[in-house]
């Protein structure tokens, strides 16, 4: 969920900076020029991108720092992406997924002890761990489902619901109902609306 509003703010602000560059219209011809001197030499294509993957780099180690292995993940692949034949990039995200599926793998360990013991929370919080790190984890979606049902099982299976109807004497109570009495003069009225072909 942050990843995607990231990705919304971003695009957000590439468009804004954009179209900010449309709103205006060429220098005014009485305006100091800034020569090329006066920047630096040109950025290359091949400097812009040696900047973005040092960035990438920096972004894998720091993430995978803070144990936020899968965000490292896909820099990983970012990199892998950039530079294909680069065998330390794919070597580094092989690695971080051997360490991914062994954290995954201790997650539902301890998830499953949690949730024998009776322990529901705890045994979500595994879960919800090990779908962080692989979101398409079957096994970890499932067992969630199943707490959940467990959960609903407890709380509302066998408690009774506002509308109760009581039993007395194993026949169920329901009000009297009292005989529908018909009004003096309107008897006749009644029957024939009940007895359309009577005369």
């Amino acid at each position: 969920m942050r990843r995607s509003a990231c990705a919304v703010r971003a695009l957000a602000g590439a468009c804004a900076l954009a179209l900010a560059g449309c709103a205006f219209g060429p220098p005014a011809t009485d305006a100091p020029t800034v020569t090329q001197s006066a920047l630096g030499p040109p950025v290359s294509r091949a400097d812009g991108l040696a900047g973005f993957e040092a960035e990438q780099r920096m972004r894998v180690v720091v993430l995978e720092h803070q144990e936020r292995w899968a965000e490292a993940a896909w820099a990983w692949e970012v990199l892998n992406v950039l530079r294909p034949g680069h065998a330390a990039y794919r070597n580094g995200a092989a690695m971080l997924q051997r360490r991914i599926d062994a954290s995954v793998a201790e997650q539902l360990e301890q998830a499953a002890t949690a949730q024998q013991r009776g322990a529901l929370d705890v045994a979500s919080t595994h879960y919800l761990r090990a779908l962080a790190m692989q979101p398409d984890q079957a096994k970890a979606a499932d067992a969630l489902r199943a707490i959940e049902r467990e959960r609903n099982r407890r709380n509302y299976l066998g408690k009774p619901s506002r509308l109760t109807i009581l039993r007395r004497g194993g026949v169920e109570a329901m009000p009297p109902r009292t005989p529908a009495v018909p009004k003096v003069g309107t008897a006749g009225a009644a029957t024939k609306r009940a007895d359309p072909e009577a005369p």
